[in-house]
């Protein structure tokens, strides 16, 4: 994966350096969409107004489509939900703001890609439907979170310090720094099942502590 999150980085800090001096939310998509065919990522970038939401919130989810892979069509979508004018000009706060969530969510789609295609794109979870405990349970999320949840302590602790953190399990899942969690994705998994008590909380953090060795701190975008 290390390859992968190289490869999104320089996507994301490519865009960062070309919007330097503000851009437009229409226009930063354009340049978003650019940078990734230039590097052949077969992605689709999608937004998508949300008149309930504040006008300042915006939030990115992906989906990997292993039928689309297998058929050869697109794969990965991003879609970028938010309730703004798109003519605003976003600062290069803003800007990183974003590629963070956008960076976070491709490589946890890749990391999905992965797990298809090493089982033929075989289909076996669609979580349509799902409660978002049994979501955050299943298999294929608990490895691909656990890749996250590496990226995310890594960018808000740094690789050792967070592999220390990793010691007091409850607490790193409450940790806070500027009112923000350190890791949203391990909060999440904190909220739905507890304390390291809980088995599957205990897995999570074992496929966490094997990550955080092997992620390349230098391909992660911040």
């Amino acid at each position: 994966m290390n390859s992968i999150m190289e490869t999104v980085c320089l996507v994301c800090n490519s865009v960062r350096n070309y919007t330097n001096n503000g851009i437009s939310f229409q226009k930063l998509l354009v340049v978003l969409r650019r940078e990734f065919r230039r590097r052949d990522f077969r992605i689709k970038i999608k937004s998508l107004r949300v008149k309930t939401m504040d006008v300042e919130e915006f939030y990115v989810n992906a989906y990997y489509d292993p039928e689309d892979d297998r058929d050869g069509e697109i794969p990965i979508e991003v879609i970028i939900y938010h309730n703004f004018d798109v003519n605003e000009i976003w600062d290069k706060q803003h800007i990183t703001e974003l590629l963070i969530q956008v960076f976070d969510a491709v490589i946890h789609e890749f990391k999905h890609q992965r797990q298809s295609v090493k089982r033929n794109y075989k289909i076996y979870s669609n979580h349509a439907q799902t409660p978002y405990s049994a979501y955050l349970a299943d298999p294929d999320e608990v490895d691909a979170y656990a890749f996250s949840i590496a990226v995310e302590l890594t960018r808000s602790l740094g690789k050792y310090r967070a592999m220390r953190y990793l010691a007091k399990f409850s607490g790193l899942c409450k940790l806070r720094f500027n009112g923000k969690y350190v890791s949203p994705s391990l909060s999440a998994y904190y909220g739905q099942f507890g304390t390291i008590n809980n088995a599957l909380m205990r897995r999570l953090s074992k496929k966490i502590y094997v990550r955080l060795r092997k992620v390349d701190t230098a391909s992660i975008f911040v």
